[in-house]
């Protein structure tokens, strides 16, 4: 295990996007569109130039995760990874279904849909995931699994270091408890993903809507 692998999270706001430093660096979702300074500027604070970006990984194609790719794709090099179910929504710059779940799911969607849809040009992925990618050729000890349920292609990383990151799997508010999200493509996939997750054994989940969380908080919240 890479003792000195840490994640540093990166706050946009209401999302959060994940600076992965290894033997390398990953850079984990890039926010809404117009995030790419406060993006780069994190980079910089923690030694990291935008070259040194090996990988940038997207968890799901939702604009609030891909939205500065674009600007963060020619500003480091690096190849982008998503799902394979994803890809072609990716390289259109648009976002997958967003299917509401219960009242506030629909609340956030009609406040979604008055916001209109962001223009954010398409890139194409240059490594397209299935079940599983594996990190190590990135410089970072961990790896990317399948996680569907908020959306068909979401995946989550695992990393050796004990720390997984889940994307939209579960979500909280300010310094609220994870609950589930309140957007699901697959509830019960959901559900499947983050007892997968879980069988990890992970000490520590970062959700991009929420922050960390112990595991213990979720085995208790979720009876796993």
């Amino acid at each position: 295990m890479n003792e000195t692998q840490v994640v540093i999270p990166i706050s946009l706001g209401h999302v959060m996007a994940f600076l992965i430093k290894g033997k390398r660096s990953i850079l984990v979702d890039t926010g809404v569109p117009g995030s790419e300074q406060k993006i780069l500027d994190a980079l910089a604070s923690n030694g990291v130039a935008p070259k040194d970006i090996a990988l940038i990984l997207i968890t799901h194609c939702h604009s609030d995760h891909f939205g500065s790719l674009p600007v963060l794709k020619k500003q480091t090099g690096a190849n982008v990874a998503i799902h394979q179910s994803e890809a072609e929504a990716l390289t259109q710059g648009v976002s997958v279904a967003v299917v509401p779940v219960g009242i506030l799911g629909r609340i956030f969607k009609f406040f979604i849909m008055l916001s209109g849809k962001p223009n954010i040009a398409g890139v194409k992925p240059d490594i397209l995931i299935d079940r599983e990618l594996n990190l190590e050729e990135f410089g970072v000890q961990g790896k990317v699994i399948a996680t569907p349920g908020h959306t068909a292609g979401s995946v989550s990383i695992i990393l050796t270091t004990g720390e997984a990151m889940i994307g939209d799997l579960l979500m909280a508010f300010g310094k609220g408890a994870p609950n589930y999200p309140v957007f699901a493509q697959d509830m019960a996939q959901v559900k499947n993903s983050l007892k997968l997750v879980m069988g990890y054994k992970p000490k520590k989940i970062y959700a991009s809507h929420g922050g960390v969380f112990d595991a213990e908080v979720i085995l208790k919240k979720f009876g796993l």
